[in-house]
């Protein structure tokens, strides 16, 4: 335990030195990520599906804003959709505007939960998202995980109805709208995983902001009890059984970053807890406080021992000994 707390406090130390090239480098991973992820999961515009294209967005969006990134990775979608279909666009453009209302008006400092909760549904692991926003953030911020939800499977319906979408017969515009606006209206499995990120960011949020022992590790815990139960009873009515092992593995990946999310935001030692009263004209004040666990730093001094002299000149031991130098010849 005492060499965890050593690594969190060398690792705190270290982004408050550098918290501006740290936070730069993390935009840019993220950033890479992101929009390689858009251009091998649409990759409608073959003139967006180079290297190079991600390289220098995640670049340039590195030393901006998190809602900047946003508001690239927006844009990049819709290119992408406006190659497959401008009904897609149209629909997608409309959906996204809506959003980024809503998000800006309600959620604006809550970028990186937007931006990483369709990057976790990609990789089937979005259970950590409403956790993780319920432990860290309030109620606005879980706008910015609904948002990307349905970012997500806006998109991913896209893709499994490709072939909705190719045809060129001006005719089928119409149909092109109506399917495209089917995939938001009509997609159960879409409302299904909102509610329950809903539902378990609320849980979470409101247990954490208790005054028990705890609070954080019980949000957690129950939190992701309630998330998979949810999820597991979701697919099963919905008749998606092959969704449940992808449940079951994001559920336990969920609980491991939120452990170490406690670890690092809310490590508590309860076993000093001090109980405060006081009172003021108008209230009785009961305070109950809980020390965080922190590693006391070391002052390390170092003492420079010079060795004595092992000789003496003639001079010295006459003037020594009070005695004429020259009796020392």
């Amino acid at each position: 335990m005492i060499g965890l707390l050593e690594i969190r406090e060398r690792l705190r130390n270290f982004y408050g030195r550098y918290e501006i090239y740290v936070t730069a480098g993390v935009k840019f991973l993220l950033g890479l990520l992101v929009f390689f992820l858009i251009n091998g999961q649409l990759g409608y515009r073959e003139q967006l599906n180079h290297p190079a294209v991600a390289l220098i967005l995640a670049l340039v969006c590195s030393f901006m804003p998190i809602n900047i990134m946003v508001a690239v990775a927006c844009a990049l979608v819709l290119l992408h959709l406006s190659a497959l279909s401008l009904e897609v666009c149209a629909i997608g453009l409309c959906l996204l505007l809506l959003l980024f209302f809503l998000y800006g008006k309600f959620a604006p400092k809550h970028g990186y939960a937007a931006i990483l909760t369709p990057v976790l549904c990609v990789f089937r692991i979005p259970q950590v998202i409403p956790v993780s926003v319920g432990l860290l953030c309030g109620p606005s911020a879980y706008l910015s995980v609904a948002s990307g939800a349905v970012v997500f499977f806006y998109l991913e319906g896209v893709k499994l109805n490709i072939a909705n979408f190719t045809s060129v017969e001006e005719a089928e515009s119409t149909a092109k709208f109506t399917a495209a606006l089917k995939m938001l209206t009509e997609n159960k499995e879409m409302y299904m995983v909102i509610a329950a990120f809903l539902v378990t960011s609320l849980i979470v949020f409101v247990i954490r902001r208790q005054s028990m022992n705890y609070a954080w590790r019980i949000g957690l815990i129950v939190g992701n009890l309630v998330q998979m139960v949810f999820l597991l009873v979701g697919y099963v009515v919905l008749g998606m059984p092959e969704k449940i092992s992808w449940v079951l593995i994001g559920t336990a990946i969920s609980v491991a970053i939120c452990f170490i999310l406690e670890f690092f935001f809310y490590n508590l030692d309860y076993s000093r807890i001090e109980r405060v009263q006081f009172e003021d004209d108008e209230y009785y004040y009961f305070v109950k406080a809980v020390p965080k666990v922190y590693l006391a730093r070391k002052d390390k001094r170092v003492k420079r021992i010079t060795p004595k002299k092992t000789t003496i000149s003639r001079r010295e031991l006459a003037e020594e000994l009070d005695i004429d130098r020259d009796l020392m010849r």
